[in-house]
């Protein structure tokens, strides 16, 4: 499946929604008619996006799926955001900034869910690995809900360099690991955070836990030893959220 598809209803109309133009064509199934899609329609005409009906056959084939709920979306650039464009944000950023980092993240599921709770959380920017890792495909995107169209994912060839420049941008890089002698709920945020989630079986990698100032656990009371990347990251990241909610409260008494 091409990278270039975004399929589903929501995906498409967030794609549309999004500050950038990110899409070059949409694509409709003949015979397809409600107030999502009529929206979707006029978003596509302001920006005058050219709109396709075709046979529902055709979209199954270029989504490889029949889960496309009629509507595919052709982008007009990459998924993905630079390096350099992601620090300029951060720099400008008013306040303290979250970025997410996914060390070997391999699940679509997973990722896109990840994505959806980075961008409801807040987070300026998601940092993946190029090799070894799920990419933004066009499966991650429809799990994201859309979200994916709205945050910077930045690809990168070394993640242990990587977190040695954001130290440098004053940012505090932390892992969730199961061994980790902090708990999260012991952790303060009130600082720039590289929060860093492992892969699936493995966790974070050595390497990459040794460039972590903490190693943060999550408290549990039950059986289980572990807990699913995705439920693990959205955990941490609404904890700090709430902290950073707390602490902007008390800053505005």
């Amino acid at each position: 499946m091409s990278a270039d598809v975004i399929y589903g209803i929501n995906p498409v109309l967030e794609a549309l929604k999004a500050d950038r133009q990110i899409l070059h064509k949409v694509m409709l199934a003949e015979g397809r008619e409600s107030l999502p899609l009529r929206t979707l329609r006029r978003l596509a005409q302001e920006k005058k996006i050219p709109i396709q009906v075709c046979p529902r056959e055709i979209l199954n084939q270029l989504a490889r799926t029949g889960h496309h709920q009629g509507v595919i979306g052709w982008r007009s650039q990459s998924p993905y955001t630079s390096w350099e464009d992601l620090l300029s944000s951060i720099r400008s950023a008013p306040g303290q900034v979250l970025v997410l980092i996914l060390d070997s993240i391999e699940d679509p599921q997973n990722f896109g869910s990840l994505i959806r709770t980075a961008e409801a959380c807040g987070v300026k920017g998601i940092i993946i690995p190029k090799d070894r890792a799920v990419g933004v495909t066009p499966a991650v995107v429809k799990v994201s809900a859309g979200a994916a169209t709205h945050i910077p994912v930045v690809r990168v060839t070394n993640l242990a360099h990587t977190l040695e420049e954001l130290k440098k941008e004053n940012f505090w890089i932390v892992g969730a690991d199961a061994r980790g002698e902090k708990s999260l709920y012991e952790m303060k945020f009130d600082m720039n955070v590289g929060l860093v989630i492992g892969s699936e079986g493995k966790g974070i990698r050595p390497l990459i836990l040794k460039k972590c100032d903490y190693a943060i656990s999550i408290p549990m009371k039950g059986k289980t030893s572990s807990l699913n990347a995705a439920v693990a990251g959205a955990i941490i990241l609404f904890e700090i959220l709430r902290q950073q909610l707390k602490n902007g409260k008390k800053s505005s008494e």
